[in-house]
């Protein structure tokens, strides 16, 4: 019984880490979405950069709307990939001062 609670537990802490990487990659893409159409930021980016990045961030939101069952390398390399890490924009309200 104890060897079936361990093999458990180390599924267990696997699922979590996964869902943690995409709640992560999911939170990011929505908060960048929102900062996209933020009146305030509008004007700071150039169209051409604004549009890929609208185009990346919906992308991988239809895919994560898609499929729930991606591996946490998966949601990480997504998350670190480009656009995204070169978009610039604060999308933690400052926190990242």
């Amino acid at each position: 019984m104890v060897q079936e609670a361990e093999k458990h537990k180390a599924e267990d802490e696997a699922d979590a880490a996964r869902i943690t990487a995409k709640n992560s990659l999911e939170s990011y893409s929505y908060n960048l979405r929102n900062s996209l159409t933020d009146e305030k930021l509008a004007g700071q980016s150039e169209a051409a950069d604004k549009a890929k990045l609208e185009s990346a961030v919906n992308d991988t939101i239809s895919s994560l709307d898609a499929s729930q069952e991606g591996s946490k390398e998966e949601y990480e390399e997504r998350r670190s990939s480009r656009p995204f890490d070169q978009s610039g924009h604060d999308t933690t309200g400052g926190l990242n001062a």
